[in-house]
């Protein structure tokens, strides 16, 4: 099975990519996922490098950049792994505060 997520917009790409850092990173803080599956799924440098081409916000490339790094983290200084992570769920927030609602309705990503 495949299941395709689609989104056009610049504003509406940074919020839902953002929404879904805010989600991976949630789960992480629970410990409901690993951060190896949150690497998989967006916090690598293949991600980083592809929302660089497409052009989204310094602000929410940031927050991959960063994700990526929360292995060595874990690593090296398992105690700042959860307040590093409360603090890129922080930035996220503010980031979405910042990024224009689109106009209802909203456009369905799963085509």
């Amino acid at each position: 099975m495949e299941i395709n997520i689609s989104i056009s917009g610049k504003s509406e790409s940074e919020r839902l990519v953002s929404i879904i850092q805010l989600g991976l990173l949630s789960a992480l803080e629970k410990q409901i996922i690993s951060i190896e599956e949150a690497e998989g799924y967006l916090f690598n440098p293949l991600t980083v490098s592809k929302l660089e081409m497409y052009g989204l916000s310094e602000e929410v490339i940031d927050i991959i950049r960063e994700g990526c790094e929360l292995e060595d983290i874990q690593s090296l200084m398992p105690e700042k792994l959860l307040p590093n992570i409360i603090r890129l769920k922080e930035q996220i927030l503010s980031n979405i505060s910042t990024i224009q609602s689109p106009e209802p309705p909203t456009e369905k990503i799963i085509k």
